[in-house]
């Protein structure tokens, strides 16, 4: 079976499990491809992590995080490849890169086996070039309004994720406050979720 690079966006406010549900893919991924970078900007988060540093990017294994500092997404574009790469409150630092690092983000991820994993509080946080190569979104509960992306949102998408979430609000306020929904932007996944 083809495999499929993974971009999935992680959207939701502080406190909806976001990091919990990638604890968990991390997991269950680790194992199978052996590599996890985490990137943060704040050395308080993943605690139970050891950092890794610029050096040993290219040849760690297991799960690691760095914290970010100018200049740390170019060294992971040169230097990682083979696993995850989390990029944890994405909002912080994404904007800030060049354009050669989002191409890489985009076209040669798949050529260097790298599955990214972007989180963000809120829809409007996510770039708007997430939104062209994004293969899936894990929707938490948001407060922001999705039509400030529905230039940049396929028509469809949009519907989805919109419906989704007031699903997810509804399900909030009746208590359930780590409600989310996985919403699968390129169908080739749901495909092979079906097989």
């Amino acid at each position: 079976m083809k495999r499929y690079p993974v971009c999935t966006m992680f959207v939701g406010i502080n406190g909806t499990g976001k990091t919990t549900a990638m604890k968990r893919i991390i997991e269950k991924t680790v194992t199978a491809r052996n590599r996890c970078l985490i990137v943060t900007p704040d050395p308080a988060e993943w605690r139970e992590v050891l950092p890794v540093d610029g050096r040993e990017i290219a040849t760690f294994s297991g799960v690691r995080k760095i914290i970010y500092f100018k200049g740390c997404m170019e060294e992971i574009q040169k230097y990682y490849s083979n696993g995850l790469l989390v990029m944890d409150d994405a909002r912080v630092y994404i904007h800030a890169q060049s354009d050669d690092f989002m191409q890489w983000l985009q076209i040669r991820r798949r050529q260097v086996g790298v599955d990214i994993f972007a989180m963000f509080h809120g829809l409007t946080q996510v770039p708007p070039v997430f939104f062209t190569f994004a293969t899936n979104l894990f929707l938490f509960y948001t407060k922001d309004n999705i039509k400030r992306r529905g230039m940049v949102v396929d028509e469809s998408d949009f519907n989805e994720i919109a419906a989704a979430q007031k699903r997810i609000a509804a399900r909030v306020q009746k208590g359930d406050m780590y409600a989310y929904e996985i919403i699968y932007l390129d169908k080739r996944f749901l495909q092979q979720k079906k097989q």
